[in-house]
């Protein structure tokens, strides 16, 4: 069995199942932490650390978000590839990378957890919101006993992936949506939906089949403008959806009088492998 680059359906989720059989994989905005992860990786080695895992970013506030899962995610990715004296845990074994502040802040949940995973260095981080930038701060700490090792900063342009999944959204629409399909509220339909591909990391673990499910905020003008994720089957597999359906492009939901009205809608994307 070989993963090919496709999958085979779309579903919006609400009672009724609508489904588009679509065949063609599209390339994903790519976003880099390359320089972060340069800086970092040096840091690692000068520590002679041989392992090392990064756990999902907080808020300035101590609050988990998808932005900060995200990101973390995305650093990981760019360490494996800097990773020639060290072990980046990949994120994809963990059946969780949440932690919380004060978990960060205690050094006996620092041991456990890097007890628990087996390495010898945890990467932390915090998401700062700006009007036009986000800053990213990563702190590289030794697992035994929370010392800080170093500590990195970096700033990014907003993006519209990172903006759909910072807490607020893209737009104000995003605040504020209404349920599609249910007191008279109608259901978005999507009339540009190119699919993503598989992640490296799904066709290197052989996955078969594995289900995405993100809430995702569509505005009156049929763009989407927050999405959160669901269900994650990890393997790299949410990030292409997110990625993705960023560019989807919808016909509104009519609201009570007909007229358009932003909604929030589950979509389940659907990965499954082909014989070749």
């Amino acid at each position: 069995m070989k993963l090919d680059s496709g999958w085979s359906s779309l579903r919006i989720v609400l009672g009724l199942v609508v489904c588009a059989m679509l065949t063609a994989p599209v390339s994903a905005q790519h976003l880099s932490l390359d320089d972060l992860a340069e800086r970092l990786a040096s840091e690692i080695t000068k520590a002679n650390a041989k392992s090392v895992a990064v756990v999902d970013f907080l808020g300035t506030n101590g609050q988990k978000s998808d932005l900060g899962w995200y990101l973390a995610s995305k650093l990981s990715d760019d360490l494996i590839g800097k990773a020639k004296n060290f072990r980046i845990l990949d994120r994809a074994e963990l059946t969780d990378t949440r932690i919380t502040a004060e978990d960060v802040a205690s050094t006996e949940s620092l041991k456990r957890i890097g007890s628990t995973w087996g390495v010898e260095t945890i990467v932390t981080g915090i998401v700062e919101v700006a009007a036009d930038h986000y800053l990213v701060t990563v702190t590289l700490r030794k697992a035994a006993d929370g010392e800080v090792i170093a500590t990195a900063p970096q700033v990014l342009p907003h993006s519209r992936i990172l903006d759909l999944l910072s807490p607020a959204g893209a737009e104000v629409e995003a605040t504020n949506p209404l349920r599609a399909g249910v007191m008279g509220v109608g259901v978005p339909a999507c009339t540009y939906c190119p699919i993503p591909g598989y992640s490296d990391e799904a066709r290197k673990a052989r996955i078969q089949s594995a289900t995405v499910v993100l809430m995702v905020t569509i505005s009156a003008k049929g763009s989407a403008e927050k999405i959160s994720v669901l269900k994650s089957p990890g393997y790299g597999l949410a990030e292409k959806a997110i990625e993705t359906v960023s560019d989807w492009k919808f016909r509104p939901a009519p609201g009570k009088d007909g007229a358009p009205v932003p909604v929030a809608v589950p979509i389940e994307v659907s990965f499954r492998s082909s014989r070749t």
